[in-house]
Order: structure tokens, then C-alpha cells, then sequence
């Protein structure tokens, strides 16, 4: 076994070699920029900003951190230690991980995800950034996704109809292949259709994990939601009104016209809907761009509640950051 002295000669060149490969992507993007080339144009040369490729190792590695989280957990998990296990595979942020962590400790009953808006952003080749490809892909889940846009529909049938662990799910019916695991479904979704189409795909009461991103409308959709009753849901959340206000966006065409929104209801809102609904606030992502909510029965005993300060006060980034950022609602913004 090398003794200390070595161990620190070979760190100490690592980091040397690492310094040097720094340096030189760097230098070699202010050669690019100086050439006129955008900011968008440098970030095509370099293949770590766009998810262009799957690694083969992502499936073990995982399980394998889910075995440790399994027999080396506390009883009661809270939000940090969720948090904590938090990494990006298919998801915006980290949100992967989180997820991983959760049902590692809950459990899973169907392993059946619904989500509401997905697109392939970031990648060339087609690749979904979502939060449920990850489960579906390395960990045996099955879903729907609910899409909008048909270009998008399109890339994520690709993407599952030729991924090993998925590419087998199909018929053929009427001289037509058919894909039904991950159905994909290209619907704009409202609080009037949303209950009818949950059933129309799946009539499974409590599928273990829902998911909402549609930019501006899914808090209503969620105040109509009863069709369903979800193990854990995830929403986008505004960031930017820390605690202070229970408010939301209802108009779709007022999202982002300010600033970059990250949601289009405040935390405190999501958690006045949700709570009486039967769901805890549990996490937040490191970005504060979503919220986990685990239904009361399935949370008791197992996860700590967070609430909306807490989740600001405990964070590294935003307990402590100007506050000038924090904003007060216009009159885009709904109290509730």
C-alpha cells in the first residue's frame, strides 16, 4: 500500500495535469471567441454541454448507490439528506438523484411515472431532459408522457424505440407499430381534459411518481386533479419570492416576460395547495427549480417535513444571497 508521502506526490500531479487541461480549453475557447464565434458556437466544440451520449456504466453505478443508500440509511430521512444524493442523468439539474434517493427509502409500489411536458433541450441526438426518462431507461419503470409539441413526441419515440431497456416494448396492430412503454402522448393538457387523460392512459390510482412542467399552467391543472392520487409529485416552483408571498401566474403569456422564471407559482402557494390535498413538502433541488411533495401516508415516519423558510434558510446558495434578488409580485401575480 503507497504510504502518505506518495499518495500526495500523485495527488499533487493530478491536480497539476487537471490545472493544465484547464488552462487549455480556456485558451483554446478565447482563440474561438476572438474569431467572432458566439457563446453558443464555443459551447458546440465542447461535448460535456451537450447530451449527445448515454454511458453504459449509468444503470450499475446507480444500483450500486442505491444498495448503500439502502443499508446505510437513518430511519427518518431529511431534506439535506436528500438533497445530498442528488445527480444528473437525464434531469435539468439533479433532480435524478433526489428521485433515486426518495424511492430508494419509500419504496415502490408499480414503479409507473406520469409526466406532464418533456423535450430533448441540450441534445443533438435526440436525448429526453425530463425526470422520468432516468427511471425508465436504467431502473425497469414504465410511463406516460404527456407533450404538446409533435417535434418533441417525435424525438422521445425515437429515443425509447431504439434504447436497449426500452426498444422491445411494441406491437404491431393494423400494419402499424405501436410503442407502450413509454407511451407517449402529444395532448396540450388543461384542468378541464387532465383527469380524462390520465385514465384514457393508464387507470392506475396511485402511480408512484407524477411530474408537472408546462410553463404557466400547471397549477391549475393540479387544483383540478382527482383522478389520481400519486405516491410523489414534483412541480416547478418561481424561486425568486423566497417564502414571503403565496402567489401564482395564471396567464400563460406573462411567464418569463420579466425575467427567466423557474415557475409560475411560489413555493408557499404549492405548499397551501398541496397540503390540503395530503402532501408533505419533503425537498427542493439545489437550483430551487423543484419541489417534492410525498403523500402524508407514505412520508409519515420515513421523511422530515420541510417548509418553504426553511428550505431558502438552510440553502447554501440563496440563504444568503443579496437581497435585492428577492422580488415582489406585479400584477401578473394572483394571491392564494
Amino acid at each position: 500500500m503507497p504510504d502518505l508521502d506518495t499518495l500526495s506526490q500523485q495527488l499533487e500531479e493530478a491536480l497539476k495535469e487537471l490545472r493544465a487541461l484547464t488552462e487549455r480549453q480556456l485558451h483554446f475557447e478565447t482563440i474561438l471567441l476572438n474569431k467572432g464565434l458566439s457563446t453558443e458556437d464555443v459551447a458546440g466544440f465542447n461535448p460535456l454541454l451537450h447530451r449527445n451520449f448515454i454511458s453504459n456504466a449509468d444503470a450499475a453505478q446507480q444500483k450500486h448507490l442505491m444498495h448503500s443508500w439502502k443499508y446505510n440509511s437513518a430511519t427518518v430521512l431529511g431534506p439535506s439528506e436528500l438533497v445530498e444524493s442528488g445527480f444528473r442523468a437525464f434531469s435539468q439539474n439533479d433532480e435524478d438523484g433526489i428521485l433515486l434517493r426518495l424511492f430508494t427509502h419509500i419504496g415502490c409500489t408499480n414503479r409507473y411515472v406520469v409526466e406532464i411536458g418533456s423535450n430533448c433541450n441540450g441534445s443533438d441526438v435526440g436525448i429526453p431532459e425530463n425526470l422520468s426518462t432516468n427511471l425508465l431507461v436504467n431502473h425497469g419503470w414504465h410511463g406516460t408522457i404527456f407533450e404538446l409539441d409533435a417535434t418533441e413526441c417525435n424525438k422521445m419515440r425515437y429515443f425509447f424505440a431504439r434504447t436497449a431497456s426500452t426498444r422491445h416494448y411494441h406491437w404491431t396492430r393494423d400494419g402499424l407499430t405501436e410503442y407502450y412503454s413509454p407511451v407517449i402522448v402529444q395532448q396540450a393538457i388543461s384542468p378541464d381534459n387532465i383527469n380524462q387523460l390520465l385514465l384514457a392512459a393508464n387507470k392506475e390510482p396511485e402511480p408512484d411518481l407524477f411530474i408537472i412542467d408546462i410553463d404557466g399552467g400547471d397549477f391549475a391543472v393540479m387544483e383540478n386533479l382527482s383522478a389520481i392520487k400519486p405516491r410523489v409529485i414534483v412541480v416547478e416552483f418561481e424561486k425568486r419570492f423566497r417564502e414571503r408571498y403565496s402567489v401564482v401566474q395564471r396567464d400563460r403569456e406573462q411567464f418569463s416576460l420579466r425575467w427567466q422564471q423557474s415557475g409560475a407559482a411560489s413555493l408557499t402557494a404549492w405548499t397551501h395547495l398541496m397540503e390540503p390535498k395530503g402532501y408533505t413538502l419533503c425537498a427542493v433541488g439545489t437550483c430551487c427549480f423543484n419541489a417534492f411533495f410525498v403523500r402524508n401516508d407514505v412520508a409519515e415516519g420515513k421523511l422530515v417535513a420541510l417548509s418553504p423558510k426553511t428550505a431558502f434558510d438552510m440553502h447554501s446558495v440563496f440563504a444568503s444571497i443579496n437581497d435585492a434578488f428577492w422580488l415582489t409580485p406585479d400584477e401578473s401575480w394572483q394571491t392564494v
